[in-house]
Parts: C-alpha cells; structure tokens; sequence
C-alpha cells in the first residue's frame, strides 16, 4: 500500500493549494457570471424598449387606420343617405303629381259621364205632349198550321213476367 501512502502525503501536503486554487475558481466563475447576468438583462431592457416603442408605433398606426376607414364609412353613409333621400323626394313628387293627374282625369270623365246621363233623364223625362206619339205598325196574326203528326212510338221490349207457381193443397 505504499502507493497509496505516498498518494496520500501528496494530497495532505497540495491540498490548501488546491483548496486555494478551487476558491479561487470559483470566485472568477461567479464574478464572470455576473457580468454575463448584467450584459444579458441590459440586452433584455433594451429589446423590451424597442419591442415596446414599435407596439405602441403599431397601435398608433391601427388608431389612426381605423380612424380614417372609419371617417371615410362615414362620409359614404352619408352621400348615400342623401341620394336616397333625393330619390325618395323624387319619388314622392312623381307619385303625387300621378296622383293629381289620375284625379283630374277622373273628375273630367265622371263630369262627361254625368253630363250624358244628365241629358238622357231629361230627354226622358220631358212632357209626351210635346213629343209626336209614333205609330207602331200592328202585327198580323199567323196563319194557325195543321197539327204535326204525334211521334211513332217505338215497341217497348216487354220484361219477362214470372209465373206463379201453383199453390199445392
């Protein structure tokens, strides 16, 4: 086991060096890690300040998109609103004055209409005095024909009668 012994007396002898050394390490890897930590949450702010800032440019821009589309619905709504109320006035006065025309048409024909009866009753109705009675022309009686001849009677084909049995005693 002398191996091992001599292995041993070296280990005893380096090991506060190594302890050393060990500490040593350790303290460069966390001071390296901490800058590593510090450059990464400095890059991190940074990206979150741009993603930020370039949100909030394209909320702006979508605010100011909808804005105009809806300016722009607006305006359109309202031309229409107003074409259709120009037609619907247009169609108003058309429909009134077809009206206005159709009545006039019908009191003109109503008025010749009654006009005409008018006269009629009064033609009829004047005195038969001042009227020349006409002479109807008397009708001659026709000559009475000689009776026509009765129809010929067809034979009406007999149904057979069935007999009566004889009653047995």
């Amino acid at each position: 086991m002398s191996i091992f012994d001599r292995a041993k007396k070296i280990w005893n002898k380096n090991a506060k060096d190594v302890q050393k050394t060990v500490d040593a390490i350790s303290k460069d890897v966390a001071a390296e890690a901490a800058d590593v930590a510090k450059d990464l949450t400095a890059s991190a702010q940074k990206v979150a300040r741009t993603a930020g800032k370039q949100v909030g440019r394209a909320v702006k821009d979508a605010e100011k998109a909808v804005a105009s589309t809806a300016k722009k619905v607006e305006k359109k709504v309202s031309a229409t609103a107003k074409v259709v109320e120009k037609k619907t006035t247009a169609a108003v006065k058309t429909a009134s004055k077809a009206t206005q025309s159709a009545a006039r048409t019908a009191t003109k024909t109503v008025t010749k209409v009654a006009d005409k009866v008018e006269k009629k009753v009064t033609a009829a109705t004047k005195p038969a005095a001042k009227k020349p009675v006409a002479k109807k022309p008397v009708a001659k009686k026709a000559p009475v024909k000689a009776a026509a001849k009765p129809a010929a009677k067809k034979p009406v084909a007999k149904k057979p009668v069935a007999k009566k049995a004889p009653v047995k005693k």
